[in-house]
């Protein structure tokens, strides 16, 4: 399941990553957003641990996070007021029903790279890798249409309140996810899924015009791959 997920998972990354960046993606695989969530929440989950017990911690954390936006759309907290498009999914209550599967994808990547034996400290750096990415995606949303924001932020227009209750959201579902040793292999595939989805969103959003995020992009790449070395290395 692990070798089958992650090849998926990439190589539908990178069949979306040449029609968006070359040219855009037809009416007909308008479905294809939303596999690619899918996809990414299956691929992490599955290289990180495929038993039972994760996949139901994986599928509480999607309905907990899915309904946290539900709020956060219906009332502007604790995010701060923004409406999505359905480009990422039809919407279920005003949020498309694969955000969850998003919010998986990205705290399960972002585990690669957390593995302080203390399960405090571990959803801490999980929250700090998840605001890593958020960095690029956020911006790379509006540009592409996914969500748009009522009042603007000094961060790419994005209010600072977003990257707020991003990291105590990550901290507290993350605080849910049991703890696994993970061999080398997995470890390494994982920290790549991380890169990946940096690199996919970061320079998708330079093509749009947003120059500047290519320098985030490779500051979050290189903190990545940084901080991977030197934690294997201890």
């Amino acid at each position: 399941m692990k070798q089958i997920s992650y090849m998926a998972f990439v190589i539908w990354t990178c069949i979306g990553f040449v029609l968006m960046f070359f040219w855009e993606v037809p009416d007909w695989l308008s479905f294809s957003n939303s596999i690619f969530l899918i996809l990414f929440a299956l691929a992490t989950v599955a290289l990180y641990d495929w038993s039972t017990r994760n996949i139901l911690t994986a599928l509480a954390i999607g309905l907990l996070t899915y309904t946290v936006e539900v709020i956060g759309v219906a009332t502007g907290f604790p995010f701060g007021t923004y409406e999505y498009t359905d480009t990422l999914g039809f919407l279920v209550l005003g949020v498309p029903f694969t955000l969850g599967f998003a919010w998986i994808g990205v705290i399960y990547s972002s585990l690669f790279l957390s593995t302080s034996s203390n399960r405090v400290i571990r959803s801490l750096q999980i929250g700090f890798w998840v605001l890593v990415i958020d960095a690029i995606l956020d911006p790379a949303a509006i540009e592409l249409g996914f969500w748009g924001w009522e009042h603007s932020g000094a961060y790419y227009g994005i209010p600072l309140t977003n990257f707020i209750a991003w990291f105590v959201l990550a901290f507290i579902v993350s605080l849910m996810i049991p703890k696994q040793t993970m061999n080398a292999r997995d470890r390494r595939r994982g920290v790549w899924l991380f890169q990946l989805i940096v690199l996919f969103f970061g320079i998708l959003t330079a093509r749009e015009g947003v120059i500047s995020i290519l320098i985030v992009t490779a500051v979050a790449v290189m903190l990545a791959e940084g901080w991977y070395r030197y934690d294997r290395s201890q």
